[in-house]
């Protein structure tokens, strides 16, 4: 009995020193995960950050592969013609943008670019899309003139601001056929990033591009899929909780020259006939003909500009309308579906906005971003009907101390 005793004692014992162990400083793991599992996770062998994405990372980068014989085909004219000026826009957010990286060569659309001048051709005008702090729905709006007009051979769209649900989805599934549809017939590639917790909107993203037979580089998954085996650290490639560093640019640039090096070292093994795009749609294509209008545009009649006579600013858009004395402004257009995008600051001073729609008030607007991270510009639907009307809009500012507020431009559809 005694040496039962004993033995129950050195196993129990045994077990508090395996538990204690695992306890290094690190978040602990959830209560439900068994010991083994802790084990595993803290001793598995880490990836060497300064050679870049692992194999494996690289592997489960390309979530799905598609049709490629667009982006075949493109690559082929490059390389059959070392002259030929290949056109590259990346679409997207502040990552796009280049957030976080540390000098401009560093961001991943410019190492991509470098990429190509060194394995594809010299001859590539990339265009850099990318504007923070935005989503789809913006994008859609204003894809025409920021990427279509330009008539591009290779399109990448990444908007890590998308949340994963039925709005978004509609939003994306517009932007992606407007973008096959180009007459051109351009390569379109989606790019999905992750947060540090995996929030992303992959999964409603990728439906769309499933249906489209559209190519996805998936960061999330390659990342993810580390940080939770315990091999990766998400601080060693971000220095918040969803911008790659340099490191991360990196990676996330290997994933993409990984996947297009495939083709191109292999290019005579793949279909190079591109096709017409006349899929139907994965939605209702909400935003088919969406675009940004402002005081250039003969499609907005001001009926009252009343106190928003100054010239709102920021970043490409230039010609909205700005108080600092509240007041309203009256506005006629014609639309299905109205957005507007506008300034939110930080600085206390822009206020909150009533928007009425025929005389019916649709939704409450706020400019204050006090305490927040930064100005930065931000899109909401206003308005969505079935029909195409004519409409009248007011936008007035409550009373209060806070009187600026800047709307940068309207969103048709």
């Amino acid at each position: 009995m005694i040496k039962k005793i004993i033995c129950m004692a050195t196993s129990l014992l045994m077990l508090i020193s395996i538990m204690t162990a695992c306890d290094n400083g690190d978040s602990q793991s959830s209560v439900d995960e068994s010991v083994s599992s802790t084990v595993e996770s803290k001793t598995a062998e880490k990836i060497d950050i300064s050679k870049g994405a692992s194999e494996k990372m690289l592997e489960r980068s390309v979530l799905f592969e598609g049709d490629t014989s667009r982006l075949a085909e493109k690559l082929n004219n490059a390389l059959s013609d070392k002259e030929y000026m290949t056109k590259i826009c990346f679409l997207g957010d502040s990552i796009t943008q280049g957030s976080s990286a540390q000098s401009s060569s560093n961001q991943y659309v410019n190492r991509f670019k470098t990429w190509w001048e060194e394995n594809v051709s010299y001859f590539v005008d990339v265009t850099n899309a990318g504007i923070g702090a935005t989503d789809s729905y913006l994008g859609v709006h204003r894809v025409q003139t920021d990427v279509l007009d330009l008539k591009p051979d290779i399109i990448f769209i990444e908007f890590i601001n998308d949340s994963d649900d039925f709005f978004f989805k509609s939003a994306m599934d517009s932007l992606v056929r407007k973008c096959m549809a180009l007459e051109n017939n351009p390569a379109v590639v989606l790019i999905e990033m992750t947060m540090d917790n995996g929030a992303s909107a992959q999964n409603v993203h990728s439906e769309v591009a499933k249906a489209y037979n559209v190519p996805v580089i998936s960061y999330h998954d390659a990342i993810m899929a580390e940080i939770n085996a315990g091999t990766l650290n998400w601080k060693d490639i971000s220095p918040d909780n969803i911008h790659p560093n340099d490191i991360g640019h990196g990676m996330l640039a290997q994933m993409l020259t990984s996947f297009v090096g495939k083709i191109k070292d292999n290019i005579d093994s793949y279909d190079k006939q591109s096709k017409p795009f006349d899929a139907k749609p994965v939605t209702e294509d909400k935003y088919a003909d969406a675009r940004c209008v402002d005081r250039q545009s003969s499609e907005v009649t001001v009926i009252d500009e009343g106190s928003f006579t100054e010239t709102a600013s920021f970043g490409r858009f230039g010609a909205g309308w700005g108080t600092t004395t509240g007041g309203s402004a009256t506005f006629e257009m014609e639309f299905k579906n109205l957005g507007m995008l506008y300034m939110k600051t930080i600085d206390g001073l822009s206020g909150n906005v009533t928007i009425t729609v025929d005389g019916k008030e649709v939704k409450p607007v706020s400019g204050d971003f006090s305490g927040g991270w930064g100005n930065y510009m931000k899109a909401d639907e206003i308005y969505t009907s079935d029909e195409r009307a004519k409409h009248t809009i007011t936008v007035t500012v409550n009373d209060g101390d806070k009187k600026n507020f800047k709307i940068l431009s309207w969103m048709l559809s």
